[in-house]
């Protein structure tokens, strides 16, 4: 398995776009074939940083994402939002036997007092 977390710092002003534009991404990255989870947070401390968490069944899977007509759009569009330095980090996951993972992890969901849904 492979993890990805990106960071993304956005214009205050540019925020709910920039926000949509990454959602967009995500739901389109859902669709493609290794993809096992595709999120997007807002930091709490920084709510103009977004983080993206990706998890790829394995690397063949990120590539062909990295090949894809909706992230070179997402990529396109983005740079005039974007506040400060992107960051970004990949993580090759595997077992403690070696063998690399390719387990869906369980999901657990949280329901908070105002219906909002922690995952």
């Amino acid at each position: 398995m492979v993890i990805v977390k990106g960071l993304i710092p956005v214009r205050d002003d540019l925020r709910d776009d920039a926000l949509a534009l990454i959602q967009t991404l995500a739901r389109e990255a859902r669709l493609e074939e290794g993809c096992v989870s595709y999120e997007v947070y807002v930091q709490a401390d920084s709510p103009r940083v977004i983080m993206l968490w990706q998890q790829w069944r394995d690397l063949d899977a990120l590539e062909r994402h990295f090949d894809s007509d909706h992230l070179d759009d997402f990529l396109d569009r983005i740079p005039d939002m974007i506040d400060g330095e992107v960051h970004s980090l990949r993580f090759d996951v595997t077992g403690e036997d070696e063998e690399e993972i390719d387990d869906v992890p369980p999901r657990l969901d949280m329901v908070l007092g105002d219906d909002t849904v922690l995952h």
